[in-house]
């Protein structure tokens, strides 16, 4: 069988396309497709919804219709209450999700990595990692008050605790023989800490971020409706269910759901295309 070459106009050799530029090629239609496949069930349900709450006869104080859900988005974004909410329970969530994960992940490492700081926090994080995070409310109350303090410190809690034991296990389970390909091509010490354990732990690490987002960001919005904040989702579901607005509850239990979807699928996802699967540690789904 003959190998085949093309050549340009000027009679060299064409050079074939490399992988990478395939891959972008079709990018268009792959990401196309995927909003496709992930936005057809929401469509779907969306149409149910709205058919059974027109249809069935159940009261709109119970189950309201999807179109009167939206207007109630609506409302609240042309009367500037919504964007209030947003941000202050986005800012609740980034200044304690910064922090916990910088705690979580030094602590985790430490522990993964030396055997003494593995034995001396072991114990304490297992202790803790059995107390919820919402059980601990009445406790944060009675320290800080009914202030922002006792939401946010409530969620560094919870996203140290979830962090530092994903960490600890990704560093702890590392190949040794990628430690012994470190130290045979001379990375010792930080270096080997640095360039081969955290970046051969990194699926198991974002998989903790994952985590840890996912259950601060549930405890975020349970928090702002039992401590007297002035903006939040939280707080807004609490208001509209002590005046009877169904409609709005639901709405701003749409917002939680679209924002929680969009920050994993935005940031974290973002981060693990970036990383792990960039570097070959974590296969794409095809």
């Amino acid at each position: 069988m003959t190998a085949t070459t093309t050549t340009t106009e000027d009679g060299r050799l064409a050079v074939p396309p490399s992988p990478e530029q395939v891959a972008i090629g079709g990018g268009w239609y792959r990401a196309g497709l995927n909003a496709l496949t992930m936005l057809t069930p929401i469509a779907v349900i969306i149409l149910i919804w709205e058919l059974t709450a027109r249809f069935s006869g159940w009261p709109a104080a119970i189950f309201p219709p999807i179109s009167d859900i939206f207007a109630a988005i609506y409302e609240l974004a042309r009367e500037g209450l919504l964007w209030q909410d947003i941000t202050g329970t986005l800012g609740r969530l980034f200044k304690s999700v910064i922090i916990g994960i910088f705690v979580g992940t030094l602590l985790g490492a430490l522990m993964g990595y030396f055997k003494y700081w593995e034995r001396a926090m072991v114990a304490p994080m297992n202790f803790l990692l059995a107390i919820p995070g919402t059980a601990m409310f009445p406790l944060s109350m009675l320290w800080f008050g009914l202030t922002e303090l006792a939401i946010t410190s409530i969620l560094m809690y919870e996203v140290a605790l979830t962090v530092m034991l994903n960490t600890w296990t990704g560093v702890k389970t590392v190949d040794s023989a990628l430690i012994k390909a470190g130290r045979a091509f001379g990375v010792k010490g930080l270096g080997l800490f640095l360039r081969v354990l955290i970046p051969a732990a990194l699926p198991s690490i974002i998989s903790g971020y994952r985590l840890a987002f996912s259950r601060c960001w549930r405890i975020l919005i349970v928090a702002e409706m039992l401590v007297s904040v002035s903006s939040g989702l939280g707080y807004r579901i609490y208001w509209a269910r002590e005046f009877f607005h169904s409609d709005i509850v639901y709405g701003a239990l749409f917002v939680v759901g679209i924002i929680g979807l969009l920050i994993e699928r935005v940031f974290l996802r973002t981060l693990e295309v970036m990383t792990v699967e960039r570097w070959g540690t974590m296969r794409e789904l095809d």
